[in-house]
């Protein structure tokens, strides 16, 4: 669903319009740009969620925002192309699977040794 600016802060009542515009700004939220301005996305309003837990609930510095904002972005970016390698090794044959598996097992194994060192 495409959400207006108006539609955004009743949707989030603790945001207020110009805490929006100034988060839109400095590019912590980007919203496609529309005829009449900019539209929000269902990922953008979770972002403003997240945006104001972080500012309000959490009173993260401004300055430590971008910061933490890449961080998030990696995280999720990490965990969209695990999701993507597991869709490619469900494609695979079994033997190649178990071996990966084991290989992984293996690997766990080894830095479990290194840790306690």
């Amino acid at each position: 669903m495409r959400h207006t600016e108006e539609m955004v802060l009743t949707k989030i009542r603790r945001l207020s319009r110009r805490e929006l515009r100034l988060w839109v700004r400095q590019g912590w939220v980007r919203p496609a740009v529309g005829e009449a301005g900019p539209v929000f996305d269902e990922l953008d309003i979770a972002r403003l969620r997240l945006l104001c837990d972080l500012r309000k609930e959490m009173a993260l510095p401004t300055t430590a925002m971008p910061v933490v904002l890449n961080l998030i972005d990696q995280l999720y970016q990490t965990r969209r192309d695990l999701r993507t390698l597991l869709r490619a090794l469900d494609d695979q044959p079994e033997d190649v699977r178990s071996t990966l598996a084991a290989r992984l097992r293996l690997s766990d194994t080894n830095d479990a040794a290194e840790d306690s060192d």
